[in-house]
């Protein structure tokens, strides 16, 4: 098991550094100090190599997800969702910053991160609801887009964690003078 984590650990970093195109399974054999012969042996093709590091990189998200939002509703859902793309990007950073490499090329990326949302997406419309919200559907769509855009600002370090901590602040002092 030590030389598949190695493998996805190579992958992951050049995947990270290079995006997934440009990163080939002899520089990730290189990484991994194997053979690519094993990488094959191991996840077949680059593609599966680079879904078993999206499919455990979500299956790490939603139990983060899970354990910080457990049991919450209504307006302490929304107050708490708005941290989630810090609380993320801190606890894997390198698989972040590799989806925001990668996600707008990679329908797979893009199918992951929709199915790892749809929750959010869901809880959400319903804590508008409960809460009374003219359109509670496009309340939950225009919080999920500020989520989306959060996370690849973190990933990518566009913003200084000042500025993001501001800026999440600013957000939840918005939904809690509403109410």
């Amino acid at each position: 098991m030590s030389k598949k984590k190695d493998i996805l650990d190579a992958a992951l970093k050049l995947f990270t550094e290079n995006g997934e195109r440009a990163t080939s399974t002899k520089s990730i054999a290189s990484e991994a100090e194997t053979s690519e012969a094993l990488i094959f042996r191991h996840f077949g093709t680059k593609e599966k190599l680079l879904e078993e590091i999206i499919r455990h990189g979500y299956q790490e998200a939603a139990k983060i997800i899970c354990n910080y939002l457990n049991d919450e509703n209504g307006l302490q859902y929304i107050l708490k969702i708005v941290e989630v793309p810090r609380i993320l990007v801190d606890s894997h950073p390198n698989f972040w910053k590799m989806q925001h490499k990668i996600i707008a090329l990679n329908s797979l990326s893009q199918k992951y991160h929709d199915i790892f949302m749809k929750p959010c997406y869901e809880k959400l419309t319903v804590a508008f609801s409960k809460l009374q919200y003219e359109n509670p559907t496009l309340e939950a769509e225009l919080l999920l887009i500020y989520i989306d855009g959060m996370w690849k600002h973190f990933a990518s370090q566009q913003l200084d964690s000042k500025t993001e901590s501001a800026l999440t602040k600013l957000l939840q002092q918005k939904y809690k003078d509403v109410n």
